[in-house]
Order: structure tokens, then sequence, then C-alpha cells
């Protein structure tokens, strides 16, 4: 019979893997956000009132976002998959299962700390459309907006929900390498270049 001690240790939840995910999947969002708005890619174009967007240009940042979110998920996924600590009491499934909350997790918890990020840039943004003063809006640029709006928001809630999927399988392919011992020293080890 497991003692209290080791039943805690292999099966409370690992904050800091979750952290270090979030902070490793946020970090890649942030560089690949910086590069796509280097490129014209920039979702603060689609939110800015100064611009008009063509739908294929609201469409191309919307799939830029997409890739932007499904990489970070990626490795912020494995990355939290492949650190939570080994659970071999447990069935196969159920370290699926963990793995993926985990991925889940670092997803959930990247997606507001963006979230949280983003509404901060929007207040900002209006506060400064608000010192310029009031712009000359016709109807049928109201419509163009309202449809190049809804587009976004389809595009940008559909990629958070595939980055998610994204998370979870990231997490459960980093929990199994972990669990069989899978070696990246060939490809990931600096050691041949140091001496």
């Amino acid at each position: 019979m497991a003692t209290l001690n080791e039943t805690h240790c292999h099966h409370h939840f690992e904050w800091g893997v979750v952290l270090a995910g979030t902070v490793i999947a946020t970090t890649l969002s942030v560089i690949f956000m910086q590069f796509g708005s280097i490129v014209g890619l920039s979702s603060d174009a689609v939110l800015s009132a100064n611009v008009t967007m063509t739908h294929w240009a609201v469409i191309a940042i919307g799939l830029w976002i997409l890739a932007t979110q499904m990489a970070a998920s990626a490795v912020g996924g494995y990355t939290a998959g492949r650190l939570r600590s080994r659970t071999p009491d447990l069935t196969p499934h159920e370290n699926e299962v963990r793995d993926g909350f985990y991925g889940l997790s670092v997803w959930a918890t990247s997606t507001a700390v963006v979230a949280v990020v983003a509404g901060i840039s929007a207040l900002v943004a209006l506060f400064i459309d608000s010192e310029v003063g009031p712009l000359d809006i016709t109807p049928d640029l109201a419509d163009r907006e309202q449809s190049v709006a809804i587009i976004f928001a389809f595009i940008l809630g559909s990629s958070s929900l595939v980055s998610a999927v994204i998370a979870w399988a990231c997490a459960t392919l980093g929990g199994d390498h972990r669990d069989t011992g899978k070696d990246f020293t060939h490809c990931l080890s600096f050691k041949c270049c140091c001496k």
C-alpha cells in the first residue's frame, strides 16, 4: 500500500509544469506575432478603425494567427506533457488523459494571458482613437467593417479551438515520449558543439 506522501507526490496537479508550458507558448506567440506584424499580418490592422481591410486580408491575418496559435500550443503542450512527473501506477489511458489535460491547461492559461493583453491593448487603442476624433463612416463602410469583424471573430474562435486540440495531442505525445524514454540526443544535444 502506498504511503500518503507517495500518493500525493504522484497525483497532485503540477502548476509549475503548466506555467513552464504557458511561458513558452506565450513567448512563441509574441515572437510569431512580431514577425507577422513586420509583413503586414497584424491583428491590430483588423481592429483599428483607421484601416480599411479587405476580406482576403482578414483571412490572411486569420491564417497567420491560426499558424501561430497551433505552433505555440504544440510546443507548450508538448513541454507540459514531457515535464509532468511520471505516474507508473496509473493505466496508460489515465496517463494519456492526464497529459492531455496538462496540455489543455497550458492552452487555457496562455489564451487567458493573451486575452488580457489584447483587452488592455484594445482599451489603449480606443483611448488613442478617441483623442484623434471621430471618423466619417458611411453606411457602406460600416457594413464592410461589420462583415470583416464577423469573419475575423470566426477565424479567431475556430483557431482557438483547433489550437486547444493541438495542445492536447502534443501533450499526450510529450507524455508518451517521457514514458518511453524517447531520446533526442542526436538532434538536440549541444555537447558535441561545445567540446
